[in-house]
């Protein structure tokens, strides 16, 4: 018998081919000028190349770089909490965008429900680096009360000893996990710490994006409880939600991931 192998899922295109013609096309020659920074606007890169550039350090003056490549966004995250982007852009080759209405990103990213709405709290706390501690309490309070032990039948608890290794970076991604206490490094290929999360923290978000593997390793750093939460699962949850809701907390997975390459963490 012929062995079965499941077609990788692209659920960013998915939503995008439900929106239909929600967003405008935008044509750049290599160099030409385009205000990236207005905002409420969000970009995602389709074909070419777009040199981003972050505002000087105080200190050194140098500025972090990455090339978006396509697939990519600009400004989503910022647009969804009411901010302007800051970075220099710089188109490297012909490029094609297509660009989105932040604001009515922002509504629907407003009203959704626990699941999108925690998602997307932990990608402005990390791409930030800035958010009320005593709001991302309550937060991940109302997520475990609303969410995890809403649906405890349909999710598996998990204690996890310290130095445990939860996934290597390649592994199928079949789970994200949330932390109901202890801490887990996120370790990239490189064998760099990329983030290290604790109570109320979410990770192996890859698979809201239909990621056939994980990007980044997971290894316990200190006793932890876990959920995990089955990849079909996560997905359905966040099918419920508009489609905008949608493209937003997908944006925001690929933000995220995009200001790791700025920040160096590859």
């Amino acid at each position: 018998m012929d062995e079965i192998i499941e077609e990788p899922l692209d659920c960013l295109s998915d939503v995008l081919s439900t929106l239909g013609d929600f967003g405008t096309e935008v044509v750049l020659e290599a160099k030409e000028y385009f205000d990236f920074n207005a905002k409420d606007r969000v970009f995602l890169l389709e074909e070419g190349e777009i040199l981003i550039m972050t505002p000087p350090d105080p200190d050194s003056g140098r500025s972090r770089r990455h090339v978006l490549k396509a697939g990519e966004p600009y400004g989503a995250l910022e647009a969804i909490a009411s901010r302007v982007a800051v970075f220099d852009c710089t188109a490297q080759s012909r490029a094609k965008l297509r660009v989105f209405d932040g604001a009515k990103i922002r509504s629907h990213a407003n009203t959704c429900g626990v699941f999108a709405r925690t998602i997307l709290r932990l990608f402005f706390k990390r791409v930030f680096d800035s958010i009320d501690p005593e709001k991302d309490k309550k937060a991940s309070i109302a997520f475990e009360d609303d969410f995890i032990y809403a649906n405890r039948d349909d999710l598996r608890n998990m204690e996890v000893s310290s130095e445990t290794l939860i996934f290597k970076a390649k592994a199928p991604a079949d789970k994200m996990y949330f932390i109901e206490k202890g801490v887990v490094s996120l370790i990239s290929e490189s064998n760099r710490v990329i983030a290290e999360l604790g109570t109320g923290e979410i990770f192996g978000e890859a698979v809201l994006l239909g990621d056939t593997f994980r990007p980044f390793a997971a290894m316990v750093e200190r006793d932890a409880d876990l959920w995990a939460i089955e990849a079909n699962f996560a997905r359905r949850e966040l099918q419920q939600e508009h489609p905008l809701a949608q493209l937003a907390v997908l944006l925001g997975i690929l933000q995220y991931r995009v200001s790791n390459q700025l920040k160096g963490l590859r």
